[in-house]
């Protein structure tokens, strides 16, 4: 099974756990699309936990997934705000985008109350001015309720039970309330798939979409 029908796509997180909370169910659901996640920092530049060790808290979270469709990249630049976005566009380009196929783009939605977020959200734009990448913004814990998703993709309990015990695999976030058990299930429900029979789900908002 294919994500959209992608071959390959890159997906942009902020910071570690992003990718992970966000879009590790479409890389359990979806194993003929592979998918190259690329964490651009180490924390937000206000987190008192930035650190390599999240880093490592990334590899070990995947190692738990047990699938292999996915690559894990790490900027070296410890927060954002390090790289300009014309910096960042540049390095993405010239690491990335110029030397693989890309179907599809992920990143944050700009509808979110993390500044961080917003900023690589507007990178979609740039990366894809002469190039037809589909894109496709992904639900984190810091959306706003004014962002209005358009596409649900379901998962399977054993997915949701590999996603969930990834996620609780960020022992650097322990005790932060969106990585409460009830949280993550309130996250993961949506109120008209469930009257129709769907479970937990992630949360997507197409923008451009390119087959």
């Amino acid at each position: 099974m294919k994500f959209l029908n992608f071959k390959r796509v890159l997906c942009l997180a902020p910071h570690p756990d992003d990718a992970e909370y966000s879009i590790a169910g479409a890389v359990l659901k979806y194993p003929e699309t592979h998918f190259d996640i690329l964490c651009l920092t180490q924390g937000g530049f206000c987190d008192i936990t930035p650190g390599k060790a999240r880093h490592q808290e990334v590899r070990d979270a995947w190692s738990v997934s047990k699938v292999t469709n996915y690559n894990l990249y790490f900027s070296d630049e410890p927060v954002l705000r390090n790289k300009g976005i014309d910096e960042w566009v540049k390095y993405i380009e010239d690491t990335f985008t110029l030397q693989n196929e890309y179907n599809c783009l992920l990143v944050p939605s700009e509808v979110d109350s993390h500044h961080e977020h917003v900023v690589v959200s507007s990178l979609a734009a740039p990366l894809s001015r002469v190039t037809p990448y589909s894109i496709l913004q992904y639900r984190s814990p810091s959306t706003l309720d004014g962002w209005i998703p358009n596409l649900f993709i379901s998962l399977s309990d054993s997915q949701y039970r590999i996603k969930k015990e990834m996620i609780k695999g960020f022992k650097s976030q322990k005790g932060k309330p969106y990585f409460l058990d009830n949280v993550v299930d309130g996250f993961h429900t949506n109120f008209q798939g469930l009257k129709k029979g769907k479970g937990f789900v992630e949360s997507y908002r197409i923008v451009t979409y390119y087959e």
